[in-house]
């Protein structure tokens, strides 16, 4: 123990980086949206879209039913529990962009419905596949014209890359004590923040910022030096969170 009883704590979430997974079939797991895009066509309007990620398209979770070996693919806003919805045709049945019943392939997933039953006949078609560390999703989603003229039936993913979140913790190491100075090591993936706190009590509840670093194309590495002359204890966290900086 060192003299000032300087202490540390963790409470992350970190991002594993696995290898190529070419070859083989997608994993299941929450997957976190880096880039694409999301258009709707063809109202009067036009093709109407935005790149992504976004608010309300920031995650897919993709599930495999162990029993029926079949998987359901769903995006989620940020808040990695709101399903992404749209409603082509007020005040008519949404479009929840929740696909179930995908066959797993030895290297994609396939979801695929021609025609679904009326009134909206819904039709949809996606292909999921690995991409480096993550998933490559490009899909389709149509329904028929109904009752509202001039408003988008199609609504399509392009180019969409998720990389997968897991809930493993994020290390930190090379703890060193030098005088009055505290020192530590931690590595952080793309695309995240990390920002750094510290209190001198667990029994307070506001932690202070003491920095924060980007990854934003690449990993990082990253030592904290903090001078605690006038502590007793200091304890140390780091905070993750997607920066939406791609």
């Amino acid at each position: 123990m060192f003299s000032n009883r300087a202490v540390w704590c963790v409470g992350v979430v970190a991002l594993v980086c696995g290898t190529d997974r070419a070859g083989s079939a997608p994993a299941p797991g929450l997957y976190q949206i880096i880039s694409g895009s999301y258009s709707e066509c063809c109202g009067i309007a036009g093709d109407l879209g935005y790149p992504l990620p976004n608010q309300n398209q920031a995650f897919v979770n993709l599930k495999i039913d162990s029993e029926t070996n079949l998987a359901t693919m769903t995006f989620l806003a940020e808040d990695q529990q709101t399903v992404f919805t749209v409603i082509p045709c007020p005040p008519g049945a949404p479009i929840s962009f929740n696909f179930e019943y995908g066959f797993i392939f030895s290297d994609q997933i396939f979801f695929h419905v021609d025609p679904g039953p009326p009134p909206e006949q819904k039709y949809w078609n996606y292909t999921v596949s690995n991409s480096g560390n993550g998933l490559k999703i490009e899909g389709l989603v149509s329904v028929k014209q109904g009752d509202c003229a001039d408003v988008p039936t199609q609504f399509s993913h392009s180019d969409v890359v998720a990389v997968r979140i897991s809930s493993g913790p994020l290390v930190l190491d090379q703890i060193e004590r030098d005088t009055d100075s505290f020192r530590f090591h931690f590595s952080g993936d793309a695309p995240y923040d990390y920002t750094v706190e510290y209190t001198d009590s667990l029994s307070k509840t506001n932690w202070m910022a003491l920095g924060t670093y980007r990854a934003k194309l690449a990993p990082i590495d990253v030592t904290v030096t903090n001078s605690f002359t006038n502590a007793l204890s200091r304890l140390f966290r780091v905070r993750k969170a997607p920066c939406y900086c791609r």
